[in-house]
């Protein structure tokens, strides 16, 4: 087993932080580019959305003892607020409260913004709406409010140009508030890549209808976090490609169909994981709401309508019933590309001669029933091509600062004590597992040059 170095986690009484673990942000891996995780990031640039006050006032003190947690309990816990839904709309003309839902990508957001739709009515007997009900014109309604999310990112970013901004989705969340006095509920990963010009117009623009804001991300150890990306990066390209393994065998370009996860690394920022981003709004917003991806006590959507979204109790009851009756729904599945890379790695290598698109699919099919079916074992058992030790090295220097950061919150007087203990228990031993699976990729070479698989090729295809 890989040991590694855990003896700085502040864990209670424990020893605190070494002066080596210094910020996530100040110590970037080398490995990792600054690439923007959904789109280049440009020159910082005047925000389309014209904003009325003068940023120059926002205060930009960082305010370590309002970072918080949602509670763990299964009531309806959402004490986050200071404010109550009786009374409390009259608070210099106001409206309650309103809920930025930040991500980041790849943390369960997709299941937060399915829900999000599917739970819409209960949010609204809550007092909570979302912009897309305002607008005239046809959206995907109550879908990833991307276009909403990206009148805060510069102008010239390739996130926004790809997706523009939607000024009336601005003024429809103000005009729930001014208009109906109502909660705001904006769900988008986008939020993530904002910098911090961003955050804070996006701090101005609810400062005008607003008297409390909760910021809410959630924590995902960042290297399952980087394995997350990485597949889902490969599916996007395959879907995008259309039939992109018959493609790739016409063309016989490259060595391998799909990036490795080593270029998946060296194009992805430390800036999109969790702890970073949650850094950035706590510059400006004094509730920052961190769930915890890891602690399966309870589901990550019953953590988001109980505890983090506040004073929401019919819509956490809804959910805590759909999660008894239903349990949560997949909504991102995963698709195992390792059968096509064999494909595509036995046609170049000569063994098989992939003539037609059919054969292609027949050919991808045919692997995957002889692995799982015939010999009945996954596709995790097949031999692995791992990054080198400094990869690794760096990958685990990333996740333990940022679980360390994440620990020392959440271990500040707020009741997770024993979750701390299983965080610190599980970290080195889920690394180690990763580091031999996930964060490797199939070693197609070694596969193919067994003797179960060469005689597979000889006799079955």
């Amino acid at each position: 087993m890989m040991k590694r170095n855990t003896k700085s986690l502040s864990l209670g009484g424990r020893k605190s932080v070494t002066p080596q673990m210094i910020s996530i942000l100040s110590k970037p891996m080398k490995a990792i580019g600054m690439l923007t995780l959904l789109a280049v990031i440009g020159n910082i640039v005047k925000l389309h959305y014209k904003v009325s006050s003068n940023l120059d006032s926002l205060s930009k003190k960082t305010n370590h003892d309002n970072f918080t947690l949602p509670s763990s309990s299964t009531e309806d816990s959402s004490s986050n607020a200071p404010t109550t839904q009786e009374g409390a709309s009259g608070t210099n003309n106001k409206a309650v409260n309103a809920v930025i839902h930040v991500g980041p990508y790849k943390t369960g957001s997709s299941a937060i913004q399915h829900y999000s739709k599917v739970l819409h009515l209960e949010l609204a007997s809550d007092k909570y709406e979302m912009p897309w009900k305002h607008l005239k014109q046809n959206v995907n309604p109550w879908d990833n409010q991307v276009n909403f999310a990206t009148c805060f990112l510069p102008e010239r970013s390739g996130e926004r140009s790809q997706f523009p901004c939607r000024e009336d989705l601005l003024e429809a969340g103000l005009s729930i508030a001014q208009q109906n006095n109502n909660s705001l509920l904006v769900s988008a990963e986008t939020f993530a890549a904002t910098e911090t010009t961003g955050v804070a117009e996006l701090k101005t623009y609810l400062g005008q209808a607003w008297s409390n804001v909760t910021i809410v991300a959630t924590y995902r150890r960042y290297y399952e976090w980087v394995v997350s990306v990485h597949r889902e990066n490969n599916e996007i390209k395959r879907s995008l490609a259309g039939h992109k393994l018959w493609q790739a065998i016409q063309k016989n370009e490259t060595e391998r169909l799909y990036p490795s996860i080593q270029d998946t690394l060296a194009t992805i920022p430390v800036s999109g994981a969790s702890a970073a981003v949650v850094a950035r709004y706590k510059e400006f917003f004094p509730n920052v709401v961190v769930m915890n991806y890891h602690d399966k006590r309870k589901s990550l959507l019953e953590r988001f309508y109980c505890d983090a979204i506040p004073h929401a109790p019919n819509t956490c009851k809804k959910a805590q019933e759909m999660m008894k009756n239903e349990g949560e729904e997949k909504v991102n599945g995963s698709y195992d590309a390792v059968y096509e890379e064999l494909t595509y790695a036995a046609h170049r290598s000569g063994m098989i001669n992939v003539h037609s698109k059919e054969y292609c699919e027949a050919v991808t099919i045919a692997i995957k029933a002889h692995q799982e079916k015939t010999l009945k074992l996954s596709s995790d058992v097949f031999p692995r091509a791992c990054p080198s030790g400094k990869i690794l090295d760096d990958i685990w220097d990333i996740s333990l600062r940022s679980e360390e950061d994440f620990i020392k919150h959440a271990s500040n007087g707020l009741g997770y004590e024993d979750e701390v203990s299983l965080l610190s228990n599980s970290l080195n031993d889920d690394f180690d597992v990763y580091s031999k699976t996930r964060l490797c990729d199939v070693d197609v070479h070694t596969v193919l040059q067994s003797q179960v698989w060469r005689d597979f090729f000889a006799e079955e295809v």
